[in-house]
């Protein structure tokens, strides 16, 4: 079952930074310039985990905060619009 997760990073070297940033828009959207959303079951997620590992160091830090379907319904932006779907966007392919 996929779950709400906040992942936000602080990344000191650029090129890892990008590389963080990266592998974080493979897997979710991104809301602020290192925060993002991610919809994703447990396994998605360690795949996920597994590898920004190989890519930080010690003096980076990644925060995920796992969020109830209730908790991310009621997120909002500061203009009061909605900041999360209830569903995350797909591609169709036609």
């Amino acid at each position: 079952m996929k779950k709400w997760r906040l992942v936000t990073y602080d990344v000191r070297d650029p090129k890892r930074l990008r590389r963080v940033a990266k592998i974080l828009e493979g897997h979710g959207a991104r809301i602020q310039y290192s925060v993002f959303r991610v919809h994703a079951t447990d396994r998605e997620l360690e795949k996920m985990r597994w590898k920004l590992a190989r890519v930080v160091q010690p003096e980076d830090s990644i925060l995920y905060i796992h969020l109830c379907n209730a908790c991310a319904a009621r997120a909002t932006a500061q203009d009061g619009r909605k900041s999360w779907p209830d569903e995350p966007e797909t591609l169709k392919i036609l």
